[in-house]
């Protein structure tokens, strides 16, 4: 049971820092007033570039370098279109899932059978070596890949640079007001920019690092909705990095608990009361296949009970998100 309880506390470690990198940069880019419906696509992006890079260089840091830039090049066109067109940010996001999905699986298909050696798992510098000898979360959270001590190094980062920062105050202040902004001498474009590129980059070292250290290999489609789970994360998070720490852990549990579902034995003793009829149930909610659901399911619900729970002010929606900013017309 101890051995059960370890894996799954590493596979949940693993699985979450995808998600930290993604909602972090999607909290920069919404803080600004851009919302980015297409991490998803980025994501994919980040993790073939990535993974290419790594195969033919043989470096996976020039490969998680590549997966941070292709995601901002592709931010950079949601970016040209929202902020300097004005156009739909909803359209445009999801058009980049759909650009980043249809290149991917194009691109992608030489690169299926390719291996690598990713990012190898290191121990925590100078006390990693005592704690990782604490039973059951020891070797999960000290002893890990160099992207998950850095997701995690980043939450009180982004969280400093956000709230304790001029450059973070000016850019919350983008989001929330961005015509008194421009008339304190804040440049709304450049510092929207700003956002969404630094989003897209994040977003790109989430796939990155899905390809590179969480799963070494490259398979078409493999974020597999974590966007739109990040995305979704931000709302739960209610737009602070803190908060979306928790949420990555909670919905990482769920997805390391899929792939250990087969390892996990619920069943009642025939001779049990109620066995016949319990046993079917426990049978069908522990399929492997019904299990993949619960991330998504619990993304749905979580939405819901945040949305309807709290109103707009109290959910910390940022006033100008979703509002294009012209001086002209404003």
């Amino acid at each position: 049971m101890v051995g059960f309880l370890a894996g799954l506390l590493d596979a949940t470690v693993r699985a979450a820092t995808v998600l930290i990198f993604a909602s972090l940069g999607e909290i920069i880019s919404e803080r600004g007033g851009v919302l980015n419906l297409g991490v998803e696509g980025m994501m994919l992006v980040g993790a073939l570039g990535g993974f290419v890079v790594t195969v033919v260089t043989g470096s996976y840091w020039l490969g998680f370098l590549a997966g941070i830039l292709l995601g901002a090049a592709m931010a950079s066109i949601h970016a040209f279109l929202t902020i300097s067109l004005k156009s739909n940010q909803v359209i445009s996001g999801i058009m980049l899932t759909l650009l980043g999905t249809g290149l991917t699986t194009f691109f992608g298909q030489q690169w299926v059978s390719e291996s690598i050696s990713g990012f190898p798992q290191v121990t925590l510098p100078v006390v990693g070596k005592y704690l990782v000898e604490i039973p059951v979360v020891g070797e999960a959270l000290f002893r890990s890949t160099l992207p998950d001590f850095i997701a995690l190094a980043m939450v009180p980062f982004i969280w400093f640079f956000l709230f304790r920062t001029n450059l973070g105050l000016e850019i919350i202040s983008v989001g929330e007001d961005p015509e008194t902004a421009d008339t304190m001498g804040v440049d709304v474009f450049k510092m929207r920019y700003l956002c969404v590129l630094l989003g897209g980059a994040f977003a790109g070292a989430a796939g990155a690092h899905l390809s590179l250290a969480y799963s070494q290999l490259w398979v078409p489609g493999m974020v597999a909705g974590r966007g739109w789970i990040a995305v979704a994360l931000v709302i739960f998070a209610q737009w602070r990095p803190e908060r979306a720490l928790v949420g990555a852990y909670l919905f990482g549990l769920l997805d390391a608990l899929q792939l250990r579902s087969q390892a996990i034995s619920l069943q009642l003793d025939p001779g049990t009361p109620l066995a016949a009829f319990v046993n079917p149930v426990l049978e069908f909610l522990m399929h492997p296949t019904i299990m993949a659901t619960y991330p998504y399911l619990a993304t749905i619900l979580v939405l819901v009970f945040t949305v309807v729970r709290l109103e707009n002010k109290q959910l910390g929606v940022p006033s100008a998100l979703l509002k294009p900013y012209s001086r002209e017309s404003d």
